[in-house]
């Protein structure tokens, strides 16, 4: 069934990001880690005025001009217009403290590669001697940590991005909705993070679920087909399983048992 009920959807405004329990611990890898980071100083340096790299998932390289070797950089910003970058990042997802040598190392690295700015970040812990002597650089050096839980959420916003990357104000929200849903979160906690979203964006993200975590998908869309106070949504979410051939006989007998539009309930018999 192509139709779908999108009529007098939540408009589009900015909100406050739904609190919701965190119930399975995620596992983070150093490239998870990267990624992360990335996608917080995409944030920080939007375009079209800078350029944020990598763009993607392959790594991210910059000739030295001191070394004249191609150096691996986890994140570099440019300046719209120009071929260098001004500032480099370098993360790590270490649990030893960063220290002095860490420090000097990222210098002679920022020297190399011509960045005026530095940011190291790392998800454990700073010596006390280690902003000292970023103090003491020849180049502006800042250090920051970025904690594994405060990468996740970094991380699940940039797969809001790739989901619907035309409207960046909603990308919390999906993020966090399927960060919900693969954590095996309550389906009402999953359906509070979408409840705003904008009926695009609500759609990215089911198919999105639908296609990655399907289990998970269609337990949260049959509560929703038979348990949310909207007719739209419960219209929608026995849609998504039909076209899926996920619905069951009870929850469709249960969709139209809740349905007071005669056409919506004609359609939901065809399912």
């Amino acid at each position: 069934m192509s139709a779908v009920r999108e009529d007098a959807w939540p408009a589009r405004r900015r909100l406050s990001l739904p609190w919701c329990p965190r119930r399975y611990a995620q596992k983070m890898d150093w490239k998870r880690y990267e990624r992360a980071v990335v996608e917080k100083f995409l944030r920080e340096f939007p375009p079209p005025h800078f350029r944020v790299e990598p763009s993607a998932e392959d790594d991210y390289y910059f000739i030295g001009r001191h070394s004249g070797e191609g150096r691996q950089l986890d994140v570099a910003v440019f300046r719209r217009g120009e071929g260098a970058p001004f500032l480099v990042v370098d993360a790590k997802h270490w649990r030893k403290p960063l220290d002095i040598v860490d420090v000097e190392s990222f210098i002679s690295f920022l020297d190399d590669v011509g960045a005026q700015i530095g940011v190291l970040v790392t998800s454990s812990r700073f010596t006390k001697a280690s902003p000292r002597r970023a103090a003491g650089a020849h180049v502006s050096i800042h250090l920051e940590i970025v904690s594994v839980e405060e990468a996740l959420e970094w991380d699940w916003l940039g797969l809001g991005r790739r989901i619907y990357p035309w409207d960046w104000v909603y990308h919390w929200h999906l993020g966090h909705a399927l960060r919900l849903l693969e954590e095996g979160g309550a389906v009402d906690a999953v359906s509070e993070a979408m409840e705003e979203v904008p009926f695009e964006e609500w759609e990215a993200a089911v198919n999105f679920a639908l296609k990655r975590h399907q289990d998970e998908a269609r337990h949260f869309l049959g509560w929703v087909a038979t348990m949310h106070h909207d007719d739209r949504w419960r219209f929608n979410a026995a849609r998504h399983l039909g076209e899926n051939g996920l619905l069951t006989e009870s929850i469709r007998k249960r969709v139209i048992e809740l349905e007071a539009d005669p056409e919506a309930r004609a359609l939901l018999a065809e399912l």
